[in-house]
């Protein structure tokens, strides 16, 4: 990990577009030559993010996502200035759009996309890869057609297949996102968790409870609003 001081990390961000901020200050640049620069917070002092930052995390789990075959942003550098006290990576733009920016129409194309959307999620899980925030702000459409994955930070790859219960943990995260909740505004839940069950490798009495869940679980959200 590369340490910079405050003026060093003024020269990396010189000229380079805010992209994402929030109340706590800058999260994420692109810099002239295309890059993404990517800032964490230590939201706690006293956890594990101090002695495996999460920046760390991105790298590693980049890496595996690699040799697994998916695709996902590479990183060229990471860093931590204390002048700024962020952690920090810097990765090569992954071309592509957005999910959540394709999802806002009900047209046959939207429709389309959700049923891959939930498709893709299915091919994760079976491959042991849970991933907190698999809302469709972090998948990519690639150019070339399929998905990529950005903002590796918050994964794990356990050792044991997926339980139900823990694809719906999985779920829930996803259904609370903003970015979810969009979607759902003008597709149907059902459509998603259909596809997502008729994708994955659960056994019929698995996917039959687990579509209750998840269909209750999207339910739920209407009466939370």
């Amino acid at each position: 990990m590369r340490f910079l001081d405050a003026n060093e990390y003024q020269a990396l961000i010189q000229g380079a577009k805010l992209l994402r901020e929030d109340g706590y200050g800058p999260k994420v640049y692109q810099a002239p030559g295309g890059r993404i620069i990517k800032l964490f917070r230590i939201k706690r002092w006293l956890s594990s993010s101090v002695i495996y930052p999460y920046n760390l995390r991105f790298l590693q789990n980049s890496r595996r996502l690699q040799r697994m075959g998916i695709i996902c942003a590479e990183v060229d550098e990471v860093f931590y200035c204390h002048a700024i006290r962020r952690h920090g990576l810097v990765y090569r733009r992954l071309d592509g759009t957005p999910l959540d920016e394709l999802l806002f129409s009900a047209d046959e194309r939207a429709r389309h996309l959700f049923r891959e959307y939930a498709v893709f999620v299915a091919m994760l899980h079976m491959r042991r890869i849970y991933f907190r925030s698999l809302h469709p702000g972090n998948i990519l459409l690639l150019p070339e057609g399929g998905f990529g994955l950005i903002d590796d930070a918050d994964m794990r790859f356990p050792r044991l297949p997926l339980s139900q219960a823990r694809r719906r943990r999985n779920f829930q995260h996803m259904f609370r996102s903003v970015e979810f909740r969009n979607a759902l505004d003008l597709l149907p839940g059902a459509l998603f968790v259909t596809a997502y069950l008729e994708a994955s490798d659960l056994d019929f009495a698995a996917k039959a409870s687990l579509g209750r869940q998840l269909l209750g679980d999207i339910e739920a959200l209407d009466t939370s609003v």
